[in-house]
C-alpha cells in the first residue's frame, strides 16, 4: 500500500525515537551511535523528506522513553499493515536496533536486554 508522506514520518519519526531508545540505553549516546542513527536518516531521505525528524534528533534524546513506550509506539506502526507486511517492517526493525547497539563496539547488558525484551513483546 502506499503510504502518505504523514505516515512516512511518522514512521521515520518513531524508527529515530526506536533507535535513540536503544543507543542510549546504556546511559552513552556515542559519537558512532550517533553517526549511524544520522546515517540511516540520510539513507531514509532519498525515499521521503526527513529534515523534520533530523532537526527533532536533540528534542528526542531529552525525553525520557521506556521501553514499553517504544512497544506501544511500534505497535501503533503496524496497524493497517498485513501479516507479511508487518514481518517485514519487524525484521527491519529488528535489524536496525541490532545495528544500532553494534555501532559503539560495545553491545552492553541493558542494551541487550532491552533488545530481548522488544524482541519477546513484537517478535
Amino acid at each position: 500500500r502506499e503510504k502518505t508522506e504523514r505516515e512516512y514520518k511518522s514512521a521515520c519519526a518513531r524508527s529515530a525515537e526506536t533507535g535513540l531508545f536503544f543507543a542510549k540505553a546504556d546511559g552513552e549516546y556515542s559519537i558512532k551511535e550517533k553517526s549511524f542513527i544520522e546515517s540511516f536518516l540520510t539513507k531514509l531521505g532519498n525515499y521521503g523528506d526527513v529534515n523534520e525528524v533530523k532537526d527533532n534528533i536533540e528534542a528526542y534524546l531529552s525525553k525520557s522513553i521506556a521501553l514499553d513506550q517504544i512497544i506501544a509506539d511500534t505497535k501503533a506502526l503496524l496497524a493497517g499493515f498485513n501479516d507479511v507486511e508487518k514481518a517485514g517492517i519487524l525484521a527491519s526493525l529488528a535489524g536496525f536496533i541490532e545495528n544500532v547497539i553494534k555501532s559503539d563496539n560495545a553491545a552492553t547488558a541493558p542494551e541487550v536486554a532491552n533488545f530481548e525484551a522488544w524482541k519477546k513483546a513484537l517478535l
